[in-house]
């Protein structure tokens, strides 16, 4: 039996239709360098999904691996509960305290998004109590927000199709309408779209109860639901709400931080403050599975002062060779100034696809190496393909697929997401678009017919 069989037989893959799966085969990769990877048939392709937005530094960084070996030799496990300790685990704590927006000086380490997510929620449900707000647990989310697939994060996740099958779910976690100046009530040419966008959240706060609401819980730039850019000033009239009716500000920055959106963090292009912030993806590049949470000392200083137990854990929270690796990851991030690239290449990325005028993009948007192209039917009237049996964004992934090009696309809509690791070459870059625009017309042209 062969690799591929063996796969099919045993390995449950994310997010499939097992009987698709069963039909179409598998495409195993076996290795990879830069921005490309290669399966077990030996073509290559290119990665402009960063495996799932997290290889930031790039594929086959060997110095992570001789970093991960030499801590492994030294001390490969010890755990972070009760008094205990590793030194690598502090060394990172203090790096990220030190990156971190001002005021975030506490970090609970996780193993991934979802655990990052889950643990803010708790910590800001325990912070509420701490400050003699018994009924505060609610949260409140966005409803093109995508906060990962565990059952808690998953109530905070708003996506029907993910949702559909797994209930009940968690309660307290409530929807409102997400800043999208494309497809939202408010649009792009409304001076006055982000503040009319937060004060949905300020009417739902009151509609629960502010007594009841625990925290506001958002992406920066929305990522799966189609990296959707808020207007810049969005988030100043938000953190303005929470203060005011004392709700915490969570910021889920797995998929915006350490370098994508071209700043270490996208809050700061927002001129925005987070009580809590979310951490996973570009922590490590992906080299081992790490997240945290980066907390406002208020936080911790409220729930230390009422003298509640912080009754939460993880076997492998602050594994010593994850954050080892973690922390030769940000030296790389530093040392090549990749923030700065992703800033650079970002904007020549968007700027060529809106120069090859394709008639099938409404859109080009994004920050840094996190872009999204809206692809629609008719670009004057916004009009989308029709969904029939198979939405227009399955045939363009498919087709840059053909063309040696890995793609993200949203789940829900017709967007094209383009999330390349931080290293991507200019050269790169320009086959990248070469191979959406020739894609994107010839599905767009077949389906018009």
């Amino acid at each position: 039996m062969n690799l591929k069989e063996l796969d099919l037989r045993h390995l449950i893959h994310n997010e499939v239709r097992f009987r698709d799966l069963a039909r179409k085969g598998t495409t195993i990769i076996t290795r990879a360098e830069g921005s490309t990877v290669y399966d077990i048939d030996g073509r290559a392709y290119l990665d402009a999904q960063a495996g799932m937005v997290l290889v930031n530094i790039g594929y086959g960084r060997r110095e992570l691996g001789a970093v991960a070996a030499a801590q492994m030799e030294r001390l490969m496990y010890y755990h972070t509960y009760f008094q205990f300790s590793n030194e690598p685990a502090v060394r990172l704590a203090a790096k990220l305290a030190s990156l971190a927006p001002q005021g975030l000086g506490k970090v609970f380490f996780t193993l991934g998004g979802a655990e990052s997510v889950e643990t803010a929620v708790k910590i800001a449900r325990l912070y509420q109590r701490a400050r003699g707000r018994k009924d505060g647990y609610k949260i409140i989310c966005l409803d093109l927000g995508y906060h990962g697939n565990s059952l808690g994060a998953l109530s905070a996740t708003a996506f029907e199709a993910h949702r559909a099958h797994y209930g009940p779910l968690v309660p307290g976690f409530v929807h409102i309408p997400s800043p999208d100046t494309f497809e939202g009530p408010y649009r792009g040419d409304d001076p006055e779209a982000g503040r009319k966008y937060a004060a949905l959240l300020e009417e739902r706060i009151l509609a629960e109860g502010p007594e009841t609401v625990a925290a506001f819980l958002a992406e920066p730039i929305l990522g799966v639901g189609g990296i959707i850019v808020p207007p810049d000033d969005y988030f100043q009239h938000v953190r303005q709400i929470c203060d005011k009716y004392g709700v915490l500000l969570i910021l889920d920055e797995v998929m915006t931080g350490f370098g994508r959106t071209g700043t270490l963090w996208a809050c700061e292009q927002f001129g925005v403050v987070p009580d809590l912030m979310c951490l996973a993806k570009g922590l490590t590049s992906g080299y081992l599975p790490l997240g945290a949470v980066l907390v406002g000392d208020h936080v911790i200083e409220a729930i230390a002062e009422a003298d509640f137990p912080f009754e939460h854990g993880f076997t492998y929270a602050g594994h010593p060779v994850a954050c080892a690796v973690a922390m030769e990851n940000i030296a790389i991030l530093e040392r090549e100034r990749l923030a700065e690239r992703a800033a650079r290449l970002g904007e020549r990325l968007k700027q060529a696809l809106i120069a090859r005028d394709n008639p099938y993009i409404a859109e080009v948007r994004g920050r840094g190496l996190m872009v999204a192209a809206e692809l629609v039917r008719d670009r004057e009237t916004r009009e989308r393909f029709p969904e029939g049996d198979r939405a227009f964004r399955f045939d363009v992934e498919a087709g840059c697929l053909r063309e040696g090009v890995i793609t993200g696309i949203a789940p829900y809509r017709d967007t094209l997401m383009i999330t390349p690791p931080l290293v991507i070459t200019e050269e790169e870059i320009d086959r990248l678009v070469d191979v959406y625009d020739r894609v994107i017309r010839q599905e767009g042209d077949r389906r018009r017919g």
